[in-house]
């Protein structure tokens, strides 16, 4: 009996089971879909990426995704895609279209993550391609006059061809010579003055623009890595610099340099007209100046543009209540910093010691501005033909390990070791050397290799007219040795800050 009614249970668990194992489907029931992942586009916009002249379109075969790019180029560049998928993936970092900046200097596979966890995986290649034209620079004086003097300008017109990098530009102007011991070398540097304002090679605009020469520097490098340090460090006013090849009267002249002039505008050194931007030169050439009473700084006024020299005194009073505190007994607890300030000088100082420029120590080209009622502060950085170990020793790239104060009681090196004996200075500068050498040194090095590609065809053509007789791989080389032996240098002059 017991196994009749076991039998019986069974039966009945038996066709409840394939009873609702064949029941057809309801409206309520739901069915699962294969999630197809689809990926509509992928491809560079030059809207994006303003390095690109056209869109770049990308090959698609097999999920690979391929086209070509300069190698300048393809280390900071911005994908644009669309797809149902909910996220995008690159070594598990989310990605944004249109967005996330990539290096696509070696191939780069993406995940396309659908609702469900499905992925579909792409790689993006790109062959890279070494072409890089840098822009050529035409300047046509009237009358095909030649620029033998500092102080006339000539007439004449500019045109740009932009090439690989810049839209073309064609304006009148003005050209003359410039600088004091740069001048005096075979190869000169210039001064344009515009006859209107303009951009020129996407730099905000201006009528005043400087063409350098880099005739002492072996390769033609030494002021875009000042720049290029200045710029990571927001030392304020840090210019640009834009390497040209120039043609004057059709006369190729060699491979230059365009950047800006120094001077107090909304888009250059904006310190308003009511300002003051003073420059420290031993040259003391200029009209409005004065000697300071206790460093001696020799101290001339590029902003106010001055009129009388009456106008001199008060200015002079105003900069020295800042220095008869820097020369005070009770320095530097005695409210100082309230008038300069040393965050930025650190920042500036930085730059200097690192390149090894010793300007300071005379000094010369050391720039100092103040916005009204605001403190005083250093800065734009300026003029690294002389730095780089050239300074003593009369060749590039030498005796990193030089110190870089003089001991011979010039005014600027007593002037600025005064400002290190402030222990704040020297925690500011300790701080800002390690930030600097933790994120930005490395892509110092890499921006070097990047620097050299681009102008490789025209420091080429250059040494065919100047016949520096320099290997260029060679002194791009001892450049980044160079800076890596300052690097440990500074490593060193922290270690008691």
């Amino acid at each position: 009996m017991s196994i009749y009614k076991n039998s019986w249970v069974y039966f009945i668990c038996l066709f409840i089971t394939f009873s609702s194992c064949s029941k057809p489907p309801t409206d309520t029931d739901t069915v699962d879909e294969e999630e197809i992942i689809e990926i509509s586009e992928f491809y560079f916009s030059a809207d994006k990426n303003p390095s690109l002249s056209a869109d770049l379109i990308l090959t698609l075969q097999n999920d690979l995704y391929s086209g070509n790019v300069k190698k300048l180029f393809a280390k900071n560049l911005i994908p644009t895609f669309k797809s149902n998928a909910q996220k995008v993936l690159v070594d598990g970092i989310e990605q944004v279209s249109g967005v996330t900046v990539r290096d696509f200097s070696q191939p780069v596979k993406y995940s396309f993550v659908g609702a469900k966890g499905t992925k579909k995986e792409i790689t993006v290649q790109l062959t890279l391609t070494n072409n890089i034209t840098i822009p050529h620079m035409y300047v046509e004086i009237d009358n095909q006059e030649e620029v033998v003097e500092k102080e006339k300008y000539l007439n004449g017109t500019v045109s740009i061809l932009g090439k690989d990098l810049y839209s073309d530009f064609y304006a009148p102007t003005e050209i003359r010579g410039r600088g004091n011991s740069t001048w005096q070398q075979p190869k000169k540097p210039y001064r344009l003055r515009l006859k209107t304002k303009a951009s020129v090679l996407g730099l905000p605009e201006a009528r005043n623009w400087v063409l350098l020469a880099n005739f002492l520097d072996p390769s033609l490098m030494c002021n875009a890595v000042a720049m290029r340090i200045g710029r990571d460090l927001k030392v304020p006013f840090t210019n640009d610099i834009i390497p040209v090849d120039l043609t004057i009267n059709g006369n190729y002249k060699g491979s230059y340099v365009l950047t800006q002039h120094l001077e107090v505008a909304d888009n250059r050194i904006n310190v308003t007209k009511e300002g003051y931007l003073f420059e420290l030169d031993t040259y003391y050439d200029e009209e409005f100046k004065f000697r300071s009473t206790n460093y001696n700084l020799p101290v001339m006024i590029k902003s106010p543009d001055l009129k009388e020299q009456s106008e001199v005194a008060p200015i002079k009073a105003d900069f020295e209540k800042l220095e008869n505190l820097i020369s005070s007994s009770n320095f530097p607890d005695n409210g100082y910093r309230d008038k300069l300030d040393i965050n930025v000088f650190a920042k500036y100082l930085l730059v200097y010691i690192l390149t090894g420029n010793e300007e300071l120590n005379h000094p010369k080209s050391t720039y100092i501005h103040k916005v009204p009622n605001g403190k005083y502060s250093f800065g734009p950085i300026w003029d690294f033909d002389w730095a780089y170990g050239f300074e003593g020793a009369g060749n590039h790239f030498t005796n990193p390990g030089r110190a870089f104060f003089w001991s011979n009681n010039n005014i600027g090196s007593r002037f600025f070791q005064r400002l290190l004996e402030d222990t704040e200075v020297k925690k500011a500068f300790k701080t800002h050397w390690q930030n600097y050498k933790t994120n930005h040194f490395a892509q110092l090095m890499t921006f070097i290799d990047e620097y050299a590609e681009m102008i490789n065809e025209s420091k080429a053509k250059d040494e065919q007219i100047w016949k520096k007789g320099k290997d260029f791989a060679q002194e791009v080389g001892r450049l980044k040795a160079y800076l890596n032996a300052r690097s440990s240098y500074i490593d060193n002059m922290v270690t008691s800050y």
